[in-house]
């Protein structure tokens, strides 16, 4: 390193130096003749801007507050979500843990079983209780076609004169009623079962 340079460093320096002390006196806050130092002075004067943003806006990391804020509400709403989820888990695992046990395990699978069991007998009950009015039905109708038959037989042997004519014509005319009332009885029946589907 030469002399010129070592005496241009020196005298860069001491400028240096002289102009912070300047910018020191210029912005430290004069004391007037009483003796108070002025401490509105920097107040009324327009703030030192700096990259266009003036520096009230900015903290001691010089980070903005618009900025600040906006993390600050942004961790508190993460903060606030992952508690709810924090919470929705928790209650899963809890709810799986019960599911889990074996005591629980057994209780549902009985109470399943009697649940099954129960509806079965309530449909053989309701079958058997159809089964029986149908029969009951059957049998009255039965009981009233026989005591016709026998009604219609005597009358017949009342009005019989012998002839083989009149046999024939008797003949058929008990075949017609019989068959008459068979088609009946499957009517009555088949109305029955549609009713009683109805009503389940």
């Amino acid at each position: 390193m030469g002399s010129g340079v070592w005496f241009k460093n020196i005298m860069s320096k001491k400028k240096r130096g002289d102009r912070s002390q300047k910018l020191k006196q210029i912005y430290s806050t004069p004391e007037l003749s009483n003796g108070y130092k002025e401490e509105n002075c920097l107040q009324n004067e327009s703030p030192i801007l700096t990259n266009d943003v003036s520096e009230e806006n900015h903290d001691d990391f010089g980070m903005r507050i618009e900025e600040i804020a906006a993390t600050q509400i942004q961790t508190a709403y993460r903060g606030y979500v992952a508690r709810k989820n924090f919470g929705r888990l928790k209650a899963t695992v809890r709810l799986q843990n019960l599911l889990q046990c074996d005591a629980v395990k057994k209780q549902a699978s009985t109470t399943l079983g009697h649940l099954h069991s129960s509806t079965k007998i309530q449909a053989q009950i309701r079958a058997r209780r159809v089964h029986m009015v149908t029969e009951g039905r059957l049998r009255q109708k039965k009981l009233e076609n026989q005591s016709k038959l026998e009604s219609e037989l005597h009358d017949l042997e009342v009005d019989w004169s012998g002839d083989s004519k009149t046999m024939d014509e008797a003949l058929a005319r008990i075949h017609q009623r019989e068959e008459a009332a068979l088609r009946r009885e499957q009517a009555m029946a088949y109305a029955f079962s549609h009713q009683v589907r109805h009503y389940k």
